[in-house]
C-alpha cells in the first residue's frame, strides 16, 4: 500500500458545525490511517490555538493553518507568511471608514475591530469565543490572516488586489490572506521541507477555501455537504459530513 500525506480540513470535513462534534466513525477513520503508516496533517482556515484540543489528540504530524500561512510539523514551526503591517494599517483605516468590521489573527490571538449581528453569527457558527479588541495586535505580532464580516465587500478587493486574496464564504464575509497564500502553497512548503516526501497527497475539504487545495492534491476529495462549485474540483465526491463521509472516502480509496 502506497504511503500517502493526507490533509484534512476541520470545519465541515472533521467537526460538524451545527454540533461541534467529530463524528465517531472519523476517529475510527483516522486510527486505522495511522495503523495503515499514513502522515496525517490538519489544513485549515483557523489559527493554531483555534484548532480545537479534540484534534490535537488525534495522530496528526502537521497543522497547515490560517488558510496556509503557518505550518507546525512535528511539533516546529517551519513556515509563515504574515500579511506586510502596512498593507494591515491601510486596510483597518479604509474598513473603519466604510463602518465594517475585521477581524486580525496571529499563530497566538485573535482580535476584532468592532462587533455586529454579522461578527457574533460568524463566531457562533465556528463554536470560536468571541475574542478580546486589541488595538495594537498588529503591531505586536505578524498577521497572517483577516476575517472580513461584511456582506458585500466588492469595494475594497479591487484596491488591494496586488497585496491581498480574499475567499468568500459561504453565506458573509471572507478570509483575507496574502496574495500569494492559499492552502495549497502552505502544502507545497511542507513538502518541500519533509525529507521523506510522500507517494501521494490525498486532501479532504468542503469549503472555497479548500479549492485548490482539493487541486493540488493527487486525490482531492470533496464531502458531500460541500457546494456545487467545490465538488467540480474534487476527483472523488464523498458523503457528507452526518453520513461518515471521511469514512466512507478511505474505505473506497482503498486507504486502509
Amino acid at each position: 500500500m502506497e504511503k500517502s500525506l493526507i490533509l484534512f480540513d476541520i470545519d465541515g470535513t472533521i467537526l460538524k458545525s451545527e454540533t461541534n462534534q467529530i463524528p465517531s466513525s472519523t476517529i475510527l477513520a483516522i486510527q486505522k490511517l495511522q495503523q495503515a503508516g499514513h502522515d496525517l496533517g490538519i489544513a485549515t482556515g483557523r489559527a493554531l490555538f483555534l484548532v480545537d484540543e479534540r484534534l490535537k489528540q488525534l495522530p496528526f504530524n502537521t497543522f497547515v493553518t490560517a488558510n496556509g500561512q503557518h505550518i507546525t510539523h512535528k511539533g516546529e514551526v517551519i513556515y509563515e507568511n504574515a500579511i506586510p503591517t502596512n498593507v494591515i494599517d491601510e486596510f483597518i483605516e479604509d474598513t473603519k471608514n466604510l463602518n465594517q468590521v475585521i477581524g486580525l489573527l496571529t499563530a497566538n490571538r485573535a482580535t476584532v475591530t468592532g462587533n455586529n449581528e454579522i461578527v457574533q453569527e460568524s463566531f457562533k457558527r465556528v463554536s470560536i469565543d468571541f475574542p478580546e479588541i486589541l488595538p495594537n495586535l498588529h503591531k505586536e505580532e505578524p498577521i497572517l490572516q483577516a476575517w472580513y464580516f461584511c456582506e458585500d465587500f466588492a469595494q475594497l478587493p479591487k484596491k488591494y488586489k496586488e497585496h491581498l486574496r480574499f475567499i468568500p464564504w459561504l453565506n458573509f464575509g471572507a478570509d483575507i490572506v496574502p496574495v500569494n497564500g492559499s492552502k495549497a502553497e502552505g502544502i507545497k512548503a511542507l513538502i518541500e521541507y519533509m525529507e521523506q516526501k510522500p507517494e501521494k497527497v490525498i486532501a479532504f475539504g468542503d469549503g472555497y477555501n479548500d479549492i485548490e487545495m482539493l487541486q493540488l492534491a493527487d486525490i482531492g476529495v470533496a464531502m458531500g455537504n460541500a457546494s456545487d462549485e467545490v465538488k467540480s474540483y474534487a476527483d472523488f465526491i464523498t458523503k457528507s459530513i452526518d453520513e461518515d463521509g471521511i469514512y466512507y472516502a478511505c474505505e473506497q480509496l482503498g486507504l486502509f
